[in-house]
Order: structure tokens, then sequence, then C-alpha cells
């Protein structure tokens, strides 16, 4: 078994602090959050669900996470993860990531450019790829309750890689609209398209992200009902006209 990838999340989980003090560590810290990565890509989301994927796998998996003994309950795995920095993880998460990714291309079989005879009929294009980030509001699961909204947050995705760039908890206070708006004000967007469902054909949104020297495709409809009918009206064909020519 190949144990190097797994090897490398533990080296890059070890990079989060651990909020217990020592007397508290029975388990690392890193091996609980390597069994939640690998339980949630697994589809087993959530505290008891990720205890439950422990239990369904045996020594010899729980010694690869980085466990020296049997790993813990569903309550320390809530205490611990209730102290973790989200916005830590997601970033030591994202670089895991894109050492991945960047190992892939330089050192994966058939990386390599080979060099030869362009036939004839081929099509040359030195072009690059749109850089594409779709930005999008979700809901989590679970999250809804009676007395007060349900948790959201705004993820951004890297179109081409199909990868998640951020997720940013959406304030009880406010929407998806302005927390977008705050993003782009904060991050470096400058040649990238930036698609959006309706939520994000505001004024200032879109001016935000020219400010940035990127491009937006966003979805219309009736929250902007001039600009809806102005666009629908640009794609009527007059009564009037005819594809045959004239005599």
């Amino acid at each position: 078994m190949n144990v190097q990838p797994a090897g490398g999340l533990l080296e890059f989980l070890q990079r989060v602090p651990d909020p217990r003090g020592r007397l508290g560590r029975r388990h690392p810290l890193s091996a609980m959050l390597a069994a939640v990565v690998c339980a949630t890509l697994c589809g087993f989301r959530g505290i008891r669900p990720v205890v439950h994927w422990l239990e369904l796998h045996g020594v010899g998996m729980w010694h690869l996470l980085g466990f020296r003994r049997q790993p813990p309950v569903r309550q320390t795995f809530a205490n611990v993860l209730a102290e973790i920095d989200p916005d830590l993880l997601e970033a030591v998460l994202l670089e895991f990531v894109e050492q991945l990714e960047l190992s892939h291309e330089t050192g994966s079989p058939g990386s390599s450019v080979k060099t030869g005879t362009i036939p004839s009929s081929a099509t040359v294009t030195s072009a690059e790829p749109l850089d594409v980030e779709i930005w999008d509001g979700k809901t989590l699961r679970g999250t809804r309750h009676s007395e007060r909204r349900a948790e959201q947050v705004l993820i951004r995705i890297q179109h081409t890689l199909a990868k998640v760039l951020s997720s940013t908890a959406i304030s009880s206070d406010t929407n998806e609209s302005k927390t977008a708006y705050d993003l782009i004000r904060r991050l470096i967007l400058k040649g990238k398209l930036i698609v959006g469902d309706a939520a994000y054909c505001q004024r200032e949104i879109c001016e935000a992200i020219v400010e940035q020297e990127a491009d937006y495709l966003v979805t219309v409809k009736g929250n902007q009902p001039q600009l809806l009918h102005d666009i629908e009206q640009a794609f009527v064909i007059p009564r009037s006209f005819s594809p045959l020519r004239r005599a």
C-alpha cells in the first residue's frame, strides 16, 4: 500500500495549532483531523459518521492516520473540533490540495511535453484557458431551526479543476450578495471570470469585479426587471423582419 499521500496530509495537518493543554492530548490532533478529512471524502459527514467510519476500519488504518491507540469517542471529537480555527484549517487543506496538484503536474507519468511534427490539419492556438471561478451560496444541511436561520456559506469553486477555493460563512445579519461584495474587495481577482446566479446581478458587485480587472457572467432575473426587459427586447425579432431578400 502506498501511504505517501496520507503521510503528506498528516504533515500539513500538524501545522494546525492544538487548542488542548498537554494533559489533554491523549490523541494526536493531526490524526483526528486526518480521520475527519478521510471519512468526509468517503461520504461520512458529521461527527457520528466519522466515528463510525473509524470503527469500520481496523488497527492498520488507525495507525496510518497517526493514532497510537484506539481512536477517541464522539464527544472528544466534538470538543476538539469546536476549538479549531476553521479558517486556518481550511487554509492548510487548500495548501495540501495545491501541493498534490503541483506534484501531479510535475511528476506524474506522461506529464512531460514531447516535441514532434504538428500535422498540417491541426489547429494551433496560444490562447490561455479562462480562469473561471464559480461563486454560489449554500445552506448547510441539518442547520435549519424554527428560531433561527439555517447556516449558510459562500463557496468559491475553480471551474477547470472543480476545486473549492474557499468557503465563507454568511452572517445571520447579512446575505449572500453583501458577503460576496466584501469578499471581492479583499481578494485579488485580476484576469478571472466570476460566474454567479441572480444574487450577483447587483451594480455594486459588478463594479467591484471590474475594479479588480476581472470579468463577470451573471444570471439576470426578476430582481433586475428593467435590465431583464432590455435584454429580452434585444432578442425580439420585429414582425416586419423577413430573412428573405426583397425583389
